[in-house]
């Protein structure tokens, strides 16, 4: 898979096979499985008021964030797909707010699910993946870095 940023200032992701299919998916997928509360309710932790969050602030920010992962969902599936899987998916300008929203609900629920952050103090120079025998862990930790490289892009080359 191939990840760059477009003249138009869009980003375009280039598909090689099934595998990055999935991965590309699996966005949706991490972001949807947030364990407990959801992430609006979870920032409503934050705020002195609990019941005013949860009455006015929480319906809004799960649609919004639910709208996010929908979109981008519906942007893999509709991707143009070759007899041999490649592809590639596209990233307007206009949209990349939308993507960034949802690859961050993604790399949220992975932390929330597997505690990424807690491994990488483990390890001084980073997670090594060769320290890793869990393979659903070892999985996470592959996804949450790519979703962490295409934000890293998004904020260079896309967002202002």
């Amino acid at each position: 898979m191939t990840v760059a940023p477009t003249l138009d200032k869009g980003l375009r992701i280039d598909v090689d096979s099934a595998t990055d299919w999935q991965v590309l998916d699996m966005i949706c997928t991490d972001a949807s499985l947030k364990a407990g509360s959801s992430l609006a309710e979870s920032l409503g932790g934050f705020m002195e008021d609990d019941e005013d969050w949860a009455e006015l602030m929480t319906p809004e920010l799960d649609d919004q964030f639910n709208a996010q992962v929908a979109h981008v969902s519906k942007t893999i599936s509709s991707a143009k797909k070759e007899n041999d899987l490649t592809g590639s998916v596209s990233i307007s300008r206009e949209d990349a707010d939308i993507w960034f929203g949802a690859i961050n609900q993604a790399r949220i629920a992975l932390e929330e699910r597997f505690h990424l952050s807690q491994l990488e103090e483990e390890f001084e120079d980073g997670i090594d993946p060769e320290n890793i025998d869990d393979p659903a862990l070892l999985a996470a930790v592959i996804r949450y870095d790519f979703y962490s490289r295409i934000q890293t892009i998004m904020l260079d080359y896309i967002l202002d």
